[in-house]
């Protein structure tokens, strides 16, 4: 015990003094603040294309047609010119994304679009805001009637769901899906540079003297230890930040969550206890897992050029398990999700995605409990086999075989 302690201090002081945890962690807020301010930055600029238009055609269709497009677009002039625009027609009317020419028919009404960028055109918003004109046009209903006649009443109500309303579950999606690539991000970077640290190690000869003095086991173990809390201590940071600044960048609630601006995290500060908790344990648990698996890995390397070769296949898993989980955000109850939330490695991500959007029955999440829990177990004890003999081991990178020898001791 007084070895792990030892080792858990001396790795702890080491790693916050290193430069890479040091730029890890600031790189990591810089992505965190980009996440959230970039898309109120540059929306404007990216939506200029597609909602900046001008009306041209008959007077009293464009006069009409203005009061139904102002809700979703900025008309920057009118014009009665009925013939394509050339691009000194754009540029004298604030250079417009789209030129609507609006035309009475037999049917009701046509729009013909002349847009400098057809994909950023929104056709579907277009047709359903001018709806009620061509209705007006092609039938003898009043305005009002029709405009009754739309807004028909739908009620939506849950069955056996978490939330009340489509802005909640679209909220939780959205905090969910943050907090999934937290998982990704903190739980891959932190376990290839605990890879790096064992490797380097070993490359340079430490791990001889190391070894000699301090019992393998406590070797490997306080080394997870320590880079287990400081990616902790990472995380906290991180969501934290995420959530002061989600928070302050909206009026909070669903709709804010849910939309995909820079408000998009502020439901991150209202995560319900029992979500927190699940994203904390099985963080820790997926971890564990993957860190002792690439620290294990890392012994076995006899040069650093080795490093990517040897972490390939393991970061595999993550990926899958990344996709899985955001799979697992709109079938959070498809049997296949369900059974992936209880696999080994994939279960910290699948299991916290589902927990987040459906209401999970308790057995599942104390069976995946369990069973990640038993497989830190079983992965530390093979990965301690392998760890002990790894680090003392030099030459070429042994194969497969002689892994499978060692781990079977």
């Amino acid at each position: 015990m007084n070895e792990f302690i030892t080792v858990y201090s001396a790795e702890m002081s080491r790693r916050l003094k290193s430069r890479a945890f040091r730029i890890g962690l600031i790189v990591g807020l810089a992505g965190v603040i980009l996440f959230i301010k970039l898309p109120a930055l540059l929306g404007g600029a990216f939506d200029t294309n597609g909602k900046t238009i001008v009306l041209s055609g008959d007077p009293a269709l464009t006069a009409r047609a203005r009061t139904l497009l102002k809700k979703d677009f900025s008309i920057v002039g009118t014009s009665t010119q009925t013939s394509p625009p050339d691009p000194a027609f754009m540029k004298a009317h604030q250079d417009a994304g789209a030129d609507v020419i609006l035309a009475r028919i037999k049917t009701g009404l046509r729009a013909t679009v002349y847009a400098r960028d057809p994909g950023n055109m929104d056709s579907t918003r277009l047709r359903r805001d001018l709806l009620p004109l061509n209705l007006q046009l092609a039938t003898s209903l009043t305005q009002s009637r029709i405009s009754s006649l739309l807004e028909m009443p739908v009620d939506i109500r849950t069955v056996a769901s978490k939330f009340g309303s489509a802005a909640e579950a679209d909220a939780a999606r959205a905090v969910a899906y943050t907090l999934i690539f937290f998982l990704y991000f903190l739980i891959l970077f932190n376990s290839q540079l605990l890879m790096s640290s064992v490797a380097e190690e070993k490359t340079s000869r430490i791990a001889e003297l190391l070894v000699a003095s301090i019992d393998p086991l406590a070797l490997l173990y306080g080394k997870i230890a320590a880079a287990a809390t400081l990616a902790i201590v990472q995380m906290v940071i991180w969501v934290v930040t995420a959530a002061l600044l989600g928070g302050g960048a909206s009026s909070g609630g669903a709709e804010a969550a849910a939309a995909p601006s820079s408000g998009a995290l502020s439901g991150l500060g209202v995560i319900p206890p029992f979500e927190l908790a699940g994203f904390f344990i099985f963080f820790i648990l997926g971890y564990l897992q993957l860190a002792m698996l690439f620290a294990s890995a890392g012994s076995l390397i006899s040069r650093t050029e080795d490093l990517g070769s040897v972490s390939g296949p393991l970061i595999i898993p993550v990926i899958g398990a990344l996709f899985i989980a955001i799979a697992a955000l709109g079938f959070p109850d498809a049997p296949w999700i369900v059974g992936a939330s209880l696999v080994p490695l994939i279960a910290p991500f699948v299991m916290f995605a589902r927990i987040a959007v459906s209401n999970v029955p308790v057995w599942q999440v104390a069976l995946s409990l369990v069973i990640n829990v038993a497989a830190v177990w079983v992965i530390s004890i093979l990965a301690g086999r392998l760890y002990r003999v790894g680090m003392l081991l030099y030459g070429r990178t042994p194969k497969l075989r002689q892994v499978w020898a060692t781990i079977r001791g």
